[in-house]
């Protein structure tokens, strides 16, 4: 019986030969972003067409070093913000040859240590990470010592050199706040995030900042503390109007518990857009599409995605420059649910 390789298995030598060029061009061809001319990558195309060559990204590690593949790891995959946030990253590390792994952390900072021990064996070239509450910071450092680059996405823990890419929280909550103000709101409460989370910090601060320059002292019974779920929006909006002097108007986490709290209004009997306000973050689709409509900060989760993984590539080009905090603009979106505040 005659030897040699199976009748199925294609080399990059056989690829060559039908393309009529070197191995190493082949293998140039195949990376995307590489310097080779349109001409000669599509003769390469079409000889992987005609040979049924396939691509063995492990083997290239090996080559090359790299493996052309991004962690991207986020807390909540059923929030619709990191839905829109995953798209911009995959739009630009598509467009630039790398392929995204997506891993859900469900906000467990055990989880999430977890998942980045495998993507470190895994090979990835470098992480995009929203961090999970509780985030071991020792985790990530082993990751960035490791040579990988790592961008903190959307939120972020202190201590760790690298990158964020992030909405503008604070000023936006203070514009929010004082929007609510304006429409004569006295009795503003801040709802949910949990204790010690760059957002909830944040958005605390540009809260706080609008009600001190209008004279009005924060009210830690106004501001409880709770996971970003709808039904903590819902129960943390009965627990702020059983207090003895109840807000007229609430800013929550983000929409989906602005949303899980218009459901506790309804059952409370509140006329929400009339006499009573509720506002969110991140203008997920459905804030629009609520009854009544949802006003919110509108935060360009694309964008800010579209961002990181951009940062991210700079610095696998070899960008050495001292880890950058970018701040995404975000703006205001005026709808129903905070028309008509009840003067005091």
């Amino acid at each position: 019986m005659a030897s040699g390789r199976k009748k199925n298995s294609v080399a990059l030598v056989d690829v060559a030969r039908e393309a009529g060029v070197s191995t190493a061009t082949v293998s140039l061809a195949l990376q995307e972003g590489s310097r080779i001319s349109a001409e000669t990558r599509e003769r390469v195309r079409k000889a992987v067409e005609k040979t049924g060559y396939r691509y063995n990204r492990f083997a290239a590690k090996l080559r090359t070093g790299q493996s052309r593949t991004i962690g991207l790891l986020i807390t909540d995959i059923s929030n619709p913000y990191f839905a829109a946030l995953a798209s911009g990253v995959e739009t630009v590390l598509d467009a630039h040859g790398y392929m995204t792994f997506l891993v859900n952390s469900g906000d467990q900072s055990a989880r999430q240590s977890r998942q980045l021990s495998t993507l470190m064996e895994h090979g990835v070239d470098g992480l995009l990470l929203s961090p999970a509450e509780g985030t071991d910071v020792h985790s990530v450092s082993e990751l960035i010592q490791s040579g990988r680059p790592v961008v903190q996405v959307s939120r972020w823990v202190a201590n760790l050199p690298c990158d964020i890419v992030a909405p503008d929280n604070t000023a936006m909550a203070k514009e929010l706040t004082r929007h609510l103000l304006m429409l004569g709101h006295r009795r503003i409460g801040f709802l949910g995030g949990t204790e010690g989370r760059s957002a909830r910090i944040e958005r605390l601060a540009g809260y706080s900042q609008a009600l001190a320059a209008a004279g009005i002292p924060l009210d830690p019974a106004l501001t409880p503390t709770g996971a970003p779920t709808r039904d903590n929006g819902a129960l943390l909006l009965r627990e702020v109007m059983a207090i003895d002097n109840p807000p007229t108007a609430v800013i929550c986490y983000h929409d989906l518990m602005a949303l899980g709290a218009l459901r506790a209004a309804r059952d409370l009997g509140l006329k929400v857009g009339s006499d009573f306000a509720i506002v969110g973050f991140d203008d997920i689709t459905e804030a629009a599409l609520s009854i009544p409509s949802l006003t919110t900060v509108h935060i360009d989760a694309e964008s800010i995605g579209r961002a990181a993984a951009t940062q991210l590539l700079a610095r696998l080009d070899g960008d050495e420059a001292e880890p950058r905090h970018l701040t995404i603009p975000a703006h205001l979106v005026v709808r129903e649910s905070c028309g008509g505040a009840r003067r005091q």
